[in-house]
Order: C-alpha cells, then structure tokens, then sequence
C-alpha cells in the first residue's frame, strides 16, 4: 500500500471561523491470492519451457547411451540373434530400463561407461548366477555413487581381492603402481560419510579388523621384499633344489627363493612329489622369515614411486583399511578399475 501526498493550503481573515478539509488516496497493492495466482502462472510458463528443453536433452542422452551400449555389444562379438534373445527377458529388459533412466536423470561420463560396461557383462551372462543377479543390482547402485566413491571400490578391489600376475621384477611393479593404482587415489576421502554411503548402498562392509597396505604387498608380492640370503646360510638346500633360488632382488651379491608370494611357493611345492617334506618345511620358513618388515616395504616403495606417498596416506589413515566388498561391491570395483585402467577380470572368480 502507498499514501499519496498532499498539501493544505488555508487563508483566515480577523474574526472568521475555518475549516480544513483534505483529500487522501490510498493505492493498495495485489493481496495474497492474486500474487501467488500471478507466480503460478510465471512459474508454469518457465516449467514448460523447461519440460520442452529436458524433453530434448533426455533424447539425446538416450541416443548416445544406446549408440555406446551397441558399439560396445558388437565390439565383444554377441551376434544379433544372442542380443535379441537375451532382451526378450523381462528381466534384461529391466536392468536395461533402469540403466537408461539413470543415464537420462544424470547424464555424466562416467555413468555412460560404467552402465554400459554392466549392461554388455549382463547380457553375456544369461543363465541365472550369482554373477547375473550382482550386475543386475550394480546397475541400480552406481547412479547413487560419486567418482571418488567408485575409485574407493575400485582400490580396495585391486588391492585387497586381486593379484596382477605380470609383475615379476621391481620395474613391473612400480608400472602397476603408477599406472593400475595410483590413478584410483582421490586427494583427499577422510569424510566418514563416504565410507557410511558405501555401507547404505550395500556396497560394501566396514570390519573392525584391519589391513596395511604394507601388509598387503608384503603377502602379494613378497618375493620383490626379500632381504636374501648368502649360499653358505640354505646348507646343501641350494644345491639340491636350484631351481627354487635365484639372485636376490634387494641384493644382487645374495640369493632369494624363487617365488612372488608365500602363496604361490606353497602351490609349488605342492605339486612336488619326491621332495621331503622336512625340505618343503625349510624353504617355505626360509621365505617368510626373510621377508623384510612393513615398514621397510613401505619407504622402499615410496623411495622408488614418490607419488604413492598419498596411496599409503589415504589406505591406512581412513576407513580404507576397514573395508571389504559385498558382490555388487565387487562388481563396481573391477568395472571402476577396467574403466580407468583398461584391465578386464572375470567376475567368476570372486563370485
């Protein structure tokens, strides 16, 4: 409401009686009902110029999601007729839904590649698995997951489920490192929340047990973190067994028993018949006790790969430590890890 001006103008003679009379106008404004009946109407105007252009972009994302996910299907050689088969199930038809309308809402790079890598390992498993009912789900997940969250599952996928059986020198391991690993480590992921969404999304699983990543490498690759050994310490061992040493990693004037891990010398020894056992005993005690301590590992890595400074930072300063994977945990993991470092797994070995 406004008030008008106004002025009073008055003239008195001697002796006489007057009066003042004044004019207001009041000007009043739109009430309540027909202010928010005018927002209405400007609001619904832009609402349909909006629904008109997300109508547009929703094409668009829709073609290219499909143009991908067929590329990628015919690139993996799944003829037409497999293809079709497979999309009269209601239940692929299903999965591909959902991964459409996650791709249409969001629309983000990362989603194009991921649901499409999901949809192509979904198609190629048509018996219903385990495996089937993890990347059916997975698709559900993802959308709910940022980058640095997947690079999370990714991480601990590599690290905690996977062993890269190229590495067999120093050199293939420091590759493995700056090329399959480091790329995953976001700068910083102290927030519990990230951790507490992987649990909502059942992704994953916080234990109260724990890992280092020191621990980790010595378990996987211990034969590169041997301190060796001179001939004279293995007794007549070397002599009669010279196939299981060879020259020292750490140290070229010593010798070291020829295996990457504790793991992998067991299954050696196994497949040995005539060797006593007493002898099996001795190399495999020689192997573990040779190793060098965590923490030797870990500024011997560091040394050699400055960058990988952060990776032992973010694993054992957060809740990286705690964490295991569900399947669908999995899953994402590995599709994370084939996305950013092109490395492909087959998913039935974990599930």
């Amino acid at each position: 409401m406004t008030n008008e001006s106004f002025e009073i103008i008055q003239e008195n003679k001697l002796g006489s009686q007057s009066t003042q009379i004044a004019q207001q106008n009041n000007y009043y404004g739109m009430d309540y009902q027909n202010t928010k009946s005018l927002c209405q109407d400007l609001i619904r105007s832009e609402l349909e110029k909006y629904k008109s252009d997300a109508e547009q972009l929703a094409k668009e994302r829709d073609e290219k999601f499909l143009s991908t996910l067929f590329e990628k299907l015919h690139r993996e050689k799944i003829d037409d007729n497999s293809m079709c088969e497979e999309f009269k199930n209601p239940d692929m038809q299903y999965t591909f839904v959902e991964a459409q309308k996650a791709y249409i809402r969001l629309g983000t790079p990362e989603l194009e590649t991921i649901l499409s890598n999901l949809l192509v390992d979904r198609a190629k498993e048509s018996d219903r698995t385990l495996l089937q009912i993890a990347l059916a789900e997975a698709v559900s997940v993802v959308p709910m997951l940022l980058p640095s969250q997947l690079d999370i599952l990714a991480l601990c996928f590599r690290l905690r489920y996977t062993c890269n059986n190229m590495i067999n020198s120093l050199s293939t391991f420091f590759k493995y490192i700056q090329e399959e690993i480091l790329p995953h480590v976001p700068h910083s992921i102290d927030k519990m929340s990230s951790f507490q969404h992987l649990v909502y999304t059942k992704t994953a699983s916080i234990d109260i047990g724990e890992i280092s990543l020191e621990n980790i490498f010595v378990e996987t690759y211990g034969g590169l973190f041997l301190s060796g050994y001179v001939p004279e310490e293995l007794n007549d061992v070397i002599q009669k067994y010279p196939n299981f040493f060879i020259r020292c990693i750490q140290d070229q004037s010593k010798v070291q028993i020829n295996s990457i891990s504790r793991k992998s010398l067991d299954e050696q020894l196994s497949s040995i018949n005539n060797m006593p056992e007493k002898d099996k005993i001795f190399i495999q005690e020689h192997f573990s006790n040779n190793l060098m301590s965590p923490n030797a590992v870990k500024d011997f890595i560091c040394s050699n790969v400055p960058s990988s400074k952060i990776l032992f930072s973010q694993w054992n300063d957060t809740y990286l430590k705690h964490l295991t994977l569900t399947s669908v945990g999995i899953v994402l993991g590995a599709n994370r890890s084939k996305q950013i470092s092109g490395t492909t797994f087959d998913m039935n070995i974990w599930i």
